[in-house]
């Protein structure tokens, strides 16, 4: 492989770590689906029951089904009585008590709509990836209890009942759903449950009079569904614990209660059997999707035909509570049968006398069964078939690719084969040994369960090596790379040989032909590939590693390379407590804590004489060790979006302000860049970014008007209710409630723009570029090109003379193409609230105000961080609902602190004695968060080319900083690991109507925010300090794959569902801060071009420059005219 430029070893590094990403779900998550089996049914005369009801409660707990509260209705807040406490499900508990068994159900992550009802109707556990597969009218590929039905009715959402409607047997599947605009957010939720139940009557009314219809619903092996999506969506708006969601339980009881009775004065005859349960939880702050247990355990209710009655107990506590969690259900005596989500599956088909689904990996729960021995023998023994029919389907399909395969031990041997096992079970049946033949069908399952996670993990030590070899591999060549290019300036040529040509590429064919003939998918040739690729390039790029050796540590005495390995040791450690932070977000207050004290280590006089800096990043790391002390768990404060929002607007009227304070301006009055209107009309620009920020709180922060009264009744044909209030317990009113009156178009513009402001961003520079500034520049050639020619025919033929007019040409140049490579921030969007507010100019105005910059662009690096910050100041506002804000700022002011501190560290060492005096730099360990600090004076002398300097040791503080900042960013404010701590609410406020892929884009642009922050003070750190652009990424990317190849070996898909969930989170985080890394490495060249900086060190002070870092235009003039003077 050819030597890679910046953009090719940045696509290089996302290429390898998205294709490796999909590695843990290739690894630890492959589908479980096969085909070709046979389907069992139990073959009994009579079913247990002819039809099949099952209630799904999308987004119910189990606890706050049982559990007892006030009346929350909303007509029973004037109530005295209301206070008693009740069951929320009082025909769900009677139930219970009287006629049905109950339970818990305990769900799989993710813990997600579409992989909770697969695991209750098809019986199977899809892998994780499945949920990115589609969410709506995604074809089933998988068998189910709908498809084994004679005919099955469904009522619900329609993110739901297509996915087992669409591709199901044609005629099978009725499926009756609602527009997906009634998943809204902003309006009573409860409306979608009562159009369920409405819907449902309707039909049995309509059998009356349809003779058809009557015969179908009065067939047998028919199954209903009632998808109950009201809870979810009430849990999401106003979480758990409300009155809202506490409502909505009891109207979901009260439409159970009635659809039951309309059965059962329809069919007469007692031979429905119904099933109550729900898809996943809810945690308390209205999320779900990770594996905390309130979003894993879900009621399981059944009762009618074929069910076992309660079995209760006089004194003391029932089987099944010894786990605590029911003790305030009320119901201790009670026994409580829990069981797993996939065994509701068998058990429906067991009732309704369906074949089990093929697919299905669920036991099924005898203790559930109102049957005899012998009917729950032969039961057992129809679920052991159907299991170990799938295994052995599995088991010839990995014979036919495996090279040489081992099977399963437990089956392996002649008398203990699958046919023998269950002709024994069989034996049993028919000789009445029913006990012997149940244990031994539950035997059987356990062990074609074993057998199918064996063939499930068959390949997993190969594929684990191959991946973890592809991430070393990776680590060694971001290394290389980074000697090579950054620290060698890649003056090493690669010794590639015939020999290692030869080695490297037997190597790959050989795992390509270990591949081809196990009939491998493609991405194992890409995980093959990548390894053999990265070590084959480090090899032949050998020598420049010796050479960077070398030059690093040539004249290290041995107490230096003892104290080098020591703080190797200590950047591993400081990596390991990165990867504890990702289970304990406290972490990083201590680090912070620590790293106020950071610059202390520089010693007495370096504070003293930068104390008002050193002054400023100790409040800033104090700041930020708050916010992991803080719950990530968070609930809307509108105090706090204040506060957050008026510290961004007062920090963008300070910056105008004291602006000229600040940045030094010693051009003359001519010069356009410093002149009196270019910085009026830069401070303008600023301005109105800053009135933008005070927009979006006046936006956020607006009052909530009053609900209709009216609007709280259902249409007039449907049954009138009265609804739960509309305003909630918060102080701000969701903006969706106004933007939903915006025409269609307008809305999907408002989305588009916040999620793919890139396109406004070219097109914007695009008009500026081309109506503006070319004509501009055209002009000011013009007019120096003019100036020019007079000077010459007056100007006396001195030499001096002669070279400044020159000087003035080409700084003239200098800064005309510094105005065309100058930034341009991203834009952000402003969302109105009120009519006066929401006029279509203030949204385009909030996209277009940060490329007029490029109008008069300024060249300070802080002029351009503050157009940055208050660029996305809008967008951070609009989108939060606690102290998001707060962090922002905390997090802007450490960075600028931190930039400024290590240019002067810099300083200090280059200007140090033993720098002056020529000495070797010592390895004193005084800090485990700096390497040696002495080897910044290695930075003045280290080789230059076209002003930029090689990679030294003690970059690798910098990094490790850099890293900190990176994951402190994503932690701060939540934990990243778990999906359920970043709420929706703020995202309610733009997309009220549920689109799960939509509202998540949103999220991650509040998420992803302050890493533009962050990107551009490492590229302006990285010019500063004169490193090559993307020399500091390049480290990084290297370093920062400890974290994956840590996480990849922690991930596991078995266990409690929460650590399955968060292992799965951890890795993919990693795994992406890679690829992230490289997005922001591009980020920050967009950033920092136009840009420059001069050493403001003791030579800048002699010259009256105050030390800013700022390169004016006499100074651009004063470089010029040198460069013309060597020319001439």
């Amino acid at each position: 492989m050819a030597r890679l430029g910046r953009l090719g070893f940045l696509g290089l590094a996302v290429v390898f770590h998205v294709v490796y990403i999909l590695s843990i779900f290739d690894i630890y998550f492959t589908s479980p689906i096969v085909s070709g089996m046979t389907a069992y049914s139990v073959g009994a005369s009579k079913a247990p029951a002819k039809r099949l009801v099952l209630y799904v409660g999308d987004g119910l707990r189990a606890d706050k089904a049982f559990q007892f509260f006030p009346d929350p209705s909303p007509n029973a807040a004037n109530d005295s009585s209301a206070q008693e406490l009740r069951p929320m499900a009082p025909f769900l508990r009677s139930k219970v008590l009287e006629d049905g068994t109950f339970g818990v159900s305990h769900t799989r992550v993710p813990t997600e709509s579409r992989p909770g009802h697969v695991a209750l109707i098809a019986g199977l556990y899809e892998d994780v990836s499945a949920v990115t597969t589609g969410w709506k009218l995604n074809p089933v590929n998988f068998d189910s209890v709908f498809n084994r039905s004679r005919h099955t009715w469904g009522w619900g959402s329609p993110d739901i009942l297509p996915m087992f409607s669409t591709g199901a047997v044609p005629g099978r599947v009725t499926d009756d759903t609602y527009g997906s605009e009634f998943e809204d957010f902003s309006k009573d939720a409860t409306e979608l449950d009562y159009y369920v139940f409405d819907h449902v009557k309707q039909l049995f009314k309509d059998a009356e009079s349809n003779e058809e219809l009557n015969a179908k619903l009065r067939e047998d092996k028919v199954v209903f569904f009632l998808h109950l999506l009201g809870l979810d969506t009430t849990g999401h708006a106003y979480r758990p614990y409300s009155r809202e969601y506490l409502h909505n339980i009891k109207v979901v009881d009260e439409g159970v209660k009635e659809i039951t009775k309309v059965m059962d004065d329809f069919y007469g005859d007692d031979e429905t059997a119904y099933v109550f349960t729900a898809d996943h939880g809810m945690s308390d702050w209205g999320s779900h999707g990770d594996g905390h247990p309130d979003n894993t355990r879900t009621p399981l209710i059944a009762w009618g035909a074929g069910v076992a009655k309660p079995k209760t107990v006089a004194s003391g506590k029932a089987p099944g509570h010894e786990d605590g969690f029911s003790q305030d259900w009320r119901l201790d005596h009670v026994q409580r049968h829990d069981v797993a989500q996939a065994d509701i599956a068998t058990l429906m088909a067991y009732l309704a006398g369906l074949e089990f689904p093929v697919n299905s990996v669920g036991e099924l729960p005898l203790s559930y069964l109102a049957a005899g021995d012998e009917e729950k023998a032969r039961a057992m023994h129809t679920n052991a078939q159907e299991i170990l029919e799938m295994y052995r389907v599995k088991e010839e399909a990995k014979k036919a690719t495996a090279l040489r395969y081992r099977p399963y031990s437990r089956f392996a041997s002649a008398n203990q084969t699958i046919d023998k096992r269950l002709a024994q079970v069989k034996e049993a049946i028919s000789n009445g040994l029913y006990e012997h033949a149940i244990k031994a069908s539950d035997e059987l399952i356990q062990l074609g369960l074993q057998g199918l996670r064996y063939l499930q993990t068959y390949n997993w030590l190969f594929l684990r090596a191959l991946v973890t070899a592809g991430y070393a591999g990776w680590v060694a060549f971001a290394f290389t790379t980074a000697v090579d290019m950054y620290m060698l300036d890649g003056k090493i040529e690669a010794s590639r040989t015939l020999a290692s040509i030869i080695a490297f590429s037997s190597i790959l064919v050989g795992l390509y032909s270990f591949l081809l003939i196990q009939s491998s998918p493609m991405t194992y040739y890409a995980y093959a590939s990548f390894p053999v690729m990265f070590w084959e390039e480090v090899f032949v790029r050998r020598r420049a590693l010796v050479e960077g050796k070398n030059k690093l540590i040539a004249k290290f005495s041995q107490r230096d390379l003892m104290k080098l390995a020591l703080n190797v040791a200590m950047y591993v450690g400081i990596l390991e407590v990165m990867v504890q932070s990702y289970y304990h977000r406290e972490i990083y207050t201590i680090c912070y804590i620590l790293a106020a004290a950071w610059p202390a280590f520089y010693g007495f006089d370096f504070v003293k004489s930068n104390w008002i800096l050193c002054g400023t990043w100790g409040l800033g790391c104090t700041a930020m060790s708050i916010f992991t002390l803080l719950p990530a768990i968070k609930v809307e404060s509108p105090n706090l979006i204040s506060l957050g929002g008026l510290l961004i607007l007062v920090t963008g009227v300070l910056y105008i302000a004291m602006e000229k304070s600040l940045l030094v301006s010693v051009a003359s009055a001519n010069d356009g860049i410093s002149s009196p209107k270019a910085d009026g009309l830069s401070r303008m620009i600023l301005g109105v970014q800053v009135g933008l920020v005070a927009l979006a709180m006046v936006f956020t922060m607006a009052p909530f008007p009053e609900a209709d009264p009216q609007s709280t009744h259902r249409k007039a044909n449907k049954k009138p209710k009265t609804a739960c209030s509309k305003t909630p317990t918060d102080a701000t009113w969701p903006v969706h409630k106004y933007i939903h009156e915006f025409p269609l178009a307008m809305r999907a513009m408002i989305l588009l723009s916040l999620l793919f402001w890139a396109i406004p961003l070219v097109l914007a520079w695009a008009l500026i570029k081309l109506f503006w500034e070319l004509p501009h520049n055209y002009v000011q050639n013009n007019r120096e090109v003019h100036h020019d020619a007079e000077m010459s025919t007056i100007a006396d033929d001195a030499a001096p003379h002669a070279m400044m007019a020159r000087a003035r040409s080409v700084s003239a140049d200098t800064l005309l193409e510094g105005r065309r490579h100058s930034v341009k921030p991203l834009p952000t969007i402003t969302v109105a609230r009120q009519a006066d507010f929401a006029h279509p100019p203030v949204q385009l105005a909030s996209l277009i105000v940060p490329f007029l910059h490029a109008l008069q662009p300024r060249d300070h690096y802080l002029h351009r961080l503050a157009v940055i910050f208050l660029a996305f100041g809008p967008v951070f506002i609009i989108l939060t609902i606690s102290y998001e804000g707060l962090f922002y700022f905390a997090i802007a002011i450490t960075l600028v602190s931190w930039v400024r501190l290590e240019h002067r560290v810099q300083e200090h060492f280059a200007s140090s004695p033993a720098s002056e005096n020529g000495r070797a730099p010592s390895l004193e360990i005084t800090n485990p968060l700096e390497p040696a600090m002495s080897a910044a004076s290695d930075r003045e002398a280290a080789p230059k080319s076209e002003d930029y300097r090689s990679l030294t040791l003690s970059d690798a503080r910098i990094c490790l900083f850099f890293l900190y900042m990176l994951q402190s960013a994503f932690f701060s404010t939540g934990n990243i690991a778990s999906i359920s701590s970043f709420s929706l609410d703020a995202v309610y406020r733009l997309i009220p109507v549920f689109d799960p892929f939509s509202q998540g884009a949103l999220l991650l642009l509040k998420l992803l925010a302050p890493f533009a922050l962050v990107s551009a003070n490492l590229g302006i750190l990285t010019k500063r300090l004169k490193l090559r652009g993307g020399s500091l990424f390049a480290v990084v990317m290297g370093i920062g794959d400890y974290l994956t190849l840590r996480f990849f070996w922690e991930v596991r898909d078995e266990g409690s569902w929460l650590d399955i969930g968060e292992s799965i989170s951890m890795f993919v985080i990693a795994s992406m801060l890679c690829v992230f890394v490289a997005a922001l490495e591009a980020l920050s060249e967009v950033f920092v071009k136009g840009v420059e900086f001069r050493d403001d060190g003791r030579q800048g002070k002699a010259n009256g420059v105050a030390s800013n870092g700022s390169l004016d235009a006499a100074a651009k003039s004063e470089k010029a005219a040198k460069k013309v003077g060597k020319v001439t």
